[in-house]
């Protein structure tokens, strides 16, 4: 959890009690009887709520009546079976002003339009809800839920322990999610820029053909995809010199691959190349680090669960 991050969370929870959990980076808690968390997706503040009425997840009309009708919400919605609203603000104490507001005003327009506290996998609502962490993401379950839950993944842990890797099978994965990660690097590169999507594209497509072929995909299926990633990323910046070259001296670009670094020395152009092609790793690392990250700690947090408060 970042430092900025903290020190919102700290207000928060000193207004409204709420505890800050480390290992989610979230606020998670009970507010007028509501169970709901809030944490940080794609630099937004998002609180999260499960109510219903009568069995009923809230119309977007509804959201609509809180989203103008309390102070502080950007957008409302439903996201599975758990309410969401993201939060508004420019600054940090508008932020922090803005989540009491919205913890609040959310709980208090849910309590007098009679929606309940509930499950938000069977949807009941029952005096023994519990927050807990299924994979990595918090959950608000009830004691029959959480429990069929854990079974369930304690189930498939075993069966993804007894799934032996292929890796043969994932290298050609790995291979063929790389050559789309070229295709879009060569196309953005086409287009003028360089850019960090296409190291989110290229690590991404890598690591799940892996993957998806592999079975599963172990510390050496992640070295495997990471060697790709590089020497895909060269060639992927090769061609993309290749095309902008031929259309210059109108040639064919299979002639200039093939004589590539003839012509690179022709016209004195090594530093202009070298520059290029680390400015595209520095580029698709923005990228392709994050997603390999995000894939170890997925790995680690499939399978775990426990009850939080």
């Amino acid at each position: 959890m970042n430092k900025s991050t903290k020190v919102i969370f700290e207000e928060v929870s000193d207004a409204t009690g709420l505890i800050i959990d480390e290992r989610t980076e979230t606020l998670i808690g009970v507010v007028n009887n509501y169970h709901l968390t809030i944490g940080l997706k794609n630099n937004v503040y998002v609180l999260y709520v499960s109510a219903r009425q009568n069995g009923i997840l809230p119309p977007k009309d509804f959201l609509k009546y809180i989203k103008k009708n309390v102070e502080g919400i950007r957008a409302a919605g439903i996201q599975g079976n758990n309410i969401m609203f993201n939060i508004c603000g420019a600054t940090k104490n508008k932020i922090i002003s803005n989540l009491i507001n919205a913890t609040r005003g959310v709980t208090e327009c849910l309590r007098v339009n009679g929606y309940y506290d509930v499950c938000e996998c069977c949807g009941q609502p029952t005096s023994k809800i519990g927050i807990y962490n299924i994979s990595g993401g918090v959950s608000f379950l009830c004691d029959d839920c959480y429990t069929r839950i854990n079974r369930t993944l304690q189930q498939a842990e075993i069966s993804d322990s007894n799934t032996q890797e292929n890796v043969i099978a994932g290298v050609f994965g790995a291979f063929i999610g790389s050559l789309l990660g070229v295709l879009a690097l060569i196309i953005i590169g086409q287009l003028g820029y360089v850019a960090a999507v296409s190291g989110v594209i290229m690590g991404f497509c890598t690591i799940k053909g892996y993957e998806q072929l592999g079975k599963k995909i172990s510390t050496k299926g992640i070295f495997v995809s990471c060697i790709f990633m590089i020497v895909m990323t060269y060639l992927g910046v090769k061609i993309d010199w290749c095309i902008s070259i031929a259309d210059q001296i109108h040639r064919d670009v299979y002639d200039v691959f093939v004589y590539f670094w003839n012509l690179v020395d022709m016209a004195d152009a090594y530093d202009s190349i070298i520059i290029g092609l680390l400015q595209a790793y520095a580029f698709s690392a923005l990228g392709a680090v994050p997603t390999v990250l995000s894939c170890i700690n997925k790995r680690k947090q499939t399978f775990v669960t426990y009850q939080m408060q």
